[in-house]
């Protein structure tokens, strides 16, 4: 063992529990351990189904923690193993996920390396570091929609050049925390293409203008109330720029369902455009999607809006409002306040 790379917080737990030298022994040439916690506080104007406010008094939250370890070989030390554990807070009912758990072989071939096992989807991680960056104040667009999830079990092959990058795999299709009655019916191809104007390795300033989608046979219906499943389609188109200054991002979704069920196919359609400004360590972001569903009618309006302060390289603070209007379903207002801490 070349050299064990741990936080001092995992190293004080351990001591301080054996009250001994410790040893730690592993294969691996390199251990990094992490992990991240998302504490908020959210006051609401929802109701509950018997019309009472559900959160208008203030409620607390520990909306995530995520605990991870990656293992580098020492045969190739840009490959490792990695896993990643999701502890959601759902509504004071703490429910554990195994979110990643894969193989990372790089260079496998020319420029690209792969993900086997429960390992990320092409677009939700991309568009979290590129485009929509207050993702723990309020997930991607995509996301959010249901439409695909940041991570599956499956196959995920990774391209880097000087001007473009790309994933493209094979995956269950029913993300890491969905496990309906068709998921082992049929596999999701999923793909990722995104040209780098400035160059793949400036996340300083950077134009990136990206294609994205999926063709998911069988996909069971997100909405718990049935078990709806056909065949699903996704496409998006995305454009972001960003500089010292400022951050500007947009995209347009279009998404198809030939159900097996039911006489009409679901489709439906919309966008989300985003900006973010900075000041020092301040940032101001705002955002607003639309999405309308033509088989019932359905139309979904998102305005987000806030500001943000990095309070050091491991804890950023936000304070945000969050508005979400439905045609058949109550508008809700909410305000949230947010530490998120990474280490």
């Amino acid at each position: 063992m070349k050299k064990i790379v741990l936080s001092s917080i995992v190293t004080m737990g351990l001591v301080v529990a054996a009250n001994a030298d410790v040893t730690v022994k592993s294969n691996a040439a390199v251990l990094k351990f992490s992990g991240e916690h998302r504490l908020t506080f959210t006051d609401s104007d929802k109701k509950d189904a018997n019309g009472f406010d559900k959160d208008g008094n203030g409620k607390f939250s520990i909306d995530r923690t995520y605990l991870q370890v990656k293992a580098y070989l020492p045969e190739d030390p840009k490959s490792y193993a990695r896993v990643t554990l999701d502890v959601k807070d759902e509504d004071g009912t703490y429910k554990t996920y195994l979110k990643y758990s894969y193989l990372y072989l790089s260079n496998i071939l020319p420029h690209t390396g792969v993900e086997m096992g429960q390992v990320h989807k092409p677009w939700v991680d991309y568009e979290e570091h590129y485009g929509f960056k207050e993702q723990a104040v309020y997930g991607v667009y995509t996301d959010k929609l249901h439409v695909t999830s940041s991570a599956d079990r499956g196959i995920n092959f990774k391209t880097k050049l000087a001007n473009f990058s790309s994933e493209i795999g094979v995956f269950q299709g029913e993300g890491y925390k969905n496990v309906p009655d068709y998921a082992d019916k049929g596999l999701s191809v999923d793909a990722r293409l995104t040209y780098h104007f400035f160059g793949t390795k400036n996340k300083k300033e950077y134009f990136n203008i990206s294609v994205a989608g999926a063709n998911n046979s069988k996909h069971n219906e997100i909405n718990a109330t049935t078990d709806t499943y056909g065949d699903k389609t996704w496409s998006l188109v995305h454009a972001v720029y960003k500089n010292d200054q400022f951050l500007i991002a947009g995209q347009y979704l279009n998404i198809s369902k030939d159900l097996v069920d039911v006489n009409t196919d679901d489709k439906g359609d919309g966008y989300s455009i985003n900006g973010d400004l900075y000041f020092g360590k301040t940032t101001l972001f705002a955002r607003y999607d639309e999405f309308e569903r033509d088989r019932d009618n359905q139309k979904q309006k998102k305005t987000i809006g806030g500001v943000a302060y990095k309070y050091n390289k491991n804890v950023t603070f936000a304070l945000s409002s969050i508005k979400l209007e439905k045609t058949d379903t109550p508008d809700e207002n909410k305000v949230q306040a947010l530490a998120w801490i990474k280490w």
